[in-house]
């Protein structure tokens, strides 16, 4: 009987020990953790700022420059077409970021002068792309360590309008007083480098101020955030103009010379021929006056400044939080590029989200005459959701 029990007892352990070793081969072997891709899915952000900025510093063109102090409000003033959009997406510690601003203002002003009116257009393009990796991720909040790219467009457009019946009536005055600088020279035997000090001297007076200051000085304090794309138009004028004397001037001369001949029937002769000469090279002048005071004058820059920086967030609760970033870049393109944003937020829904806060963005950049050395500034308001 016990040796019957016992081999019952040694029976029911076999099983138990055979089971259980089956069980230990069935078990599967010990897998590798999940990566980011199987372990968290995307998240997408999608959301339209309202940045309320105005813009201060200094835009120069080929060596002159403008003092900018444009508010929000003139911005609005002169607004032709805005479109914001900022895009994101996040994967466990990956994330992409994406911003697209345009801005385009316009305005036109009246000169009253040889140049009657002018029209001015700036379109600004700024596109930021970036990539994060999140250094610190706990409930409350977050850091990220930011790197990415920052491209500035900026297009200018001044087109002048002159006044054709004004230019006619300064080239004729201008080429009246050129023939009697002509007259004294012969009279008195001046030099030419003396004739070439009084060309100069009646071309300030008959064209250039008749040009005026009121281009200049709008230039200089512009109502919208464009450079001073007329700003050696005087210079230039005065230049072709003194040219144009140059080539003409032995014509002109060989007309003057000759009311030297005695005779009051000659000389009457001689002067209608002078006046002849002279209305016909008035007449060219006032031509290529109007053409170099009725022009387009444009420029397209841009460029790209990468940068670091760092993103972080932390929640108050389950509906307010308070994000901040700051980014420094440059030396590539512009001398010196960076950007900084504070945030309070609050989560309508799960889905969407409205922030408030203010932002800065600063461009140092010097290069292919145009100096743009202006800070973009003001409140922003984010609508946004994420899914």
């Amino acid at each position: 009987m016990k040796a019957k029990l016992f081999s019952f007892v040694g029976a029911v352990f076999a099983i138990a020990g055979g089971l259980q070793a089956g069980t230990l081969e069935l078990q599967p072997k010990e897998s590798a953790p999940p990566t980011i891709a199987q372990s968290e899915p995307w998240q997408f952000t999608i959301a339209a700022p309202g940045w309320m900025a105005g813009l201060d510093g200094t835009i120069g063109v080929r060596g002159v420059n403008a003092d900018i102090d444009v508010g929000f409000d003139q911005i609005l003033q002169h607004l032709d077409m805005i479109f914001a959009m900022r895009a994101e997406a996040q994967k466990g510690p990956f994330g992409i970021y994406g911003e697209v601003i345009y801005i385009g203002l316009s305005d036109n002003a009246q000169i009253n002068r040889l140049i009657n009116n002018i029209n001015e257009e700036v379109n600004q393009t700024l596109v930021d792309g970036a990539l994060s990796w999140r250094l610190i991720n706990q409930p409350r909040g977050s850091l990220d360590l930011v790197a990415g790219t920052h491209y500035t467009n900026i297009y200018e457009r001044l087109e002048l309008h002159s006044d054709p019946v004004a230019i006619q009536q300064a080239s004729q005055r201008f080429v009246n007083n050129i023939a009697d600088d002509l007259r004294s020279r012969l009279d008195q035997d001046i030099s030419n480098s003396e004739f070439l000090q009084a060309l100069k001297s009646t071309i300030k007076a008959d064209i250039i101020n008749r040009i005026g200051n009121a281009l200049e000085r709008h230039e200089n304090r512009p109502e919208i955030p464009i450079g001073p794309l007329g700003g050696r138009i005087r210079e230039e004028i005065a230049q072709r103009v003194e040219q144009f004397i140059e080539v003409k001037k032995s014509e002109l001369r060989a007309r003057v010379d000759a009311l030297v001949e005695r005779g009051v029937a000659r000389r009457e002769a001689v002067q209608r021929v002078v006046n002849s000469a002279k209305a016909r090279i008035a007449n060219q002048l006032a031509v290529r006056l109007n053409k170099r005071l009725s022009q387009t004058l444009s420029r397209d820059d841009y460029w790209f400044d990468p940068y670091l920086g760092l993103r972080g967030r932390y929640n108050f609760n389950k509906v307010f939080y308070t994000a901040v970033r700051g980014e420094v870049g440059g030396g590539v393109a512009s001398d010196l590029m960076w950007e900084v944003e504070g945030v309070i937020g609050i989560n309508l829904t799960r889905s969407i989200f409205t922030e408030i806060g203010y932002r800065a963005l600063a461009v140092d950049y010097d290069n292919d005459g145009l100096l743009f050395d202006t800070t973009m500034h003001g409140p922003q308001i984010t609508t946004g959701i994420t899914f």
